[in-house]
């Protein structure tokens, strides 16, 4: 553990939070680890580690005196592999996160997982910088499966001048805080709906956005599965392209570890040739330097982001 700590330091910009422990890929599976302004959020999904919950908890109060502690264990994960079911700690007040310079804070009602998503941070600073050097229309953008709006907030950062944030989760107020906080005012519009509802109706209305983030939950996390997924991907990135500007960016990011580069991408060449639109690949990546993986097949990697520049024919 504390060799999987002292990896972490040599990435300057994750010290005000970062995955501190990241499975087998740090030699300890079955072990989450995620660090936050103010806390340590520790996850253990496997019957060896559990056997030690307390010398885990002592080992990162040690090292992280400042910080509080707790265990955020996912009840799913545990009945799969059998564990007992212990009561879930709670933290005090909300979860606040600082990430590419951004802040967040999240409340306890609304936390996903282990509390946010760090394994698409590069792709968030890559998708900024990537929006300052090319000169495109940058009125409006769409931030979709928004969560607590960490995409949409790096456009912001990055130009867009207002965004809509959609999610099916009851996630205006953090949101809403979260615009104010880094001082985006009224720059910002939450959209409570199931994404492929919303997009019907945005279709409908004839909205137009010129760079629209797409980011949603995996969709299958079985490979029997893959087939119905990749037909999910291609009618979200139909949906998604139809709303377009004439010529806009569309980010497309995965978490589906069994979805590859080509079958990812072969979903949006297949939407953009029944849209009639015509595609550049601007940009790649895959998850950040605190989900560390040895290589393209390490079964670790699940992080895909791709960037297309797209025009109508």
């Amino acid at each position: 553990m504390n060799s999987a700590i002292q990896k972490r330091y040599i990435y300057l910009d994750y010290q005000a939070g970062a995955r501190l422990v990241y499975g087998t890929n740090d030699s300890l599976p079955g072990l989450i680890v995620d660090k936050y302004k103010k806390n340590i959020l520790i996850q253990i999904n496997t019957a060896g580690f559990d056997r030690f919950r307390d010398l885990i908890k002592s080992i990162f109060t040690k090292v992280f005196a400042t910080h509080e502690v707790v265990f955020y264990d996912n009840v799913e994960y545990r009945k799969a592999e059998v564990l007992p079911i212990h009561n879930k700690e709670g933290i005090a007040g909300d979860l606040e996160v600082e990430e590419n310079g951004i802040k967040y804070k999240i409340p306890k009602s609304v936390m996903q997982k282990i509390g946010y998503y760090y394994d698409h941070r590069e792709n968030r600073t890559r998708i900024k910088n990537l929006l300052f050097r090319i000169n495109v229309s940058k009125e409006n953008g769409l931030d979709l499966f928004s969560y607590v709006g960490s995409w949409g907030l790096h456009l912001l950062s990055a130009g867009v001048k207002t965004v809509d944030f959609v999610d099916q989760g009851q996630m205006q107020e953090a949101i809403e805080n979260n615009l104010a906080l880094n001082s985006f005012y009224h720059r910002g519009t939450f959209i409570r709906a199931d994404v492929f509802k919303f997009l019907d109706q945005a279709i409908l209305e004839n909205r137009k956005y010129d760079v629209i983030i797409s980011d949603p939950p995996a969709f299958t996390k079985s490979e029997k599965n893959k087939s119905s997924a990749l037909q999910g991907y291609e009618k979200l990135h139909l949906k998604s392209m139809k709303l377009l500007s004439d010529a806009g960016v569309l980010v497309v990011a995965s978490c589906t570890h069994y979805v590859n580069y080509d079958e990812l991408d072969k979903t949006v060449q297949d939407a953009a040739f029944k849209n009639g639109q015509k595609l550049q690949l601007l940009d790649l990546g895959v998850q950040g330097f605190d989900h560390p993986m040895s290589g393209l097949r390490d079964k670790s990697f699940y992080i895909k982001y791709l960037v297309y520049y797209i025009t109508r024919g």
